[in-house]
């Protein structure tokens, strides 16, 4: 399945990272019950690693026990930018740069 934000489709839902590839992207922390609330938004090299690493994942659960992750599999020099404007649009809860 897929769900659009900011103009890219992104995989989603995924609950479980360690089912994800080691590619990079950008990654969308959503709460699971409400896609509506954006968590976090970030971008990795390999972004299995990342998400299943997270050091905000504390910030994460202060909004919510039940979160997924949405994926836009991109390649590396594209993530910056892509990761940016997603921020900006969607304003996410944590992780504020």
């Amino acid at each position: 399945m897929f769900i659009k934000l900011g103009g890219y489709l992104f995989h989603y839902p995924i609950t479980n990272p360690g089912k994800l590839e080691e590619l990079s992207g950008v990654y969308v922390v959503l709460d699971a019950g409400d896609h509506d609330i954006v968590l976090d938004v970030g971008s990795s090299e390999n972004v299995r690693e990342r998400i299943a690493g997270h050091d905000r994942r504390a910030q994460w659960e202060v909004h919510t026990k039940w979160f997924a992750f949405a994926v836009h599999w991109c390649f590396p020099h594209e993530m910056k930018r892509i990761e940016d404007e997603l921020r900006s649009e969607l304003n996410p809860l944590c992780g504020k740069r």
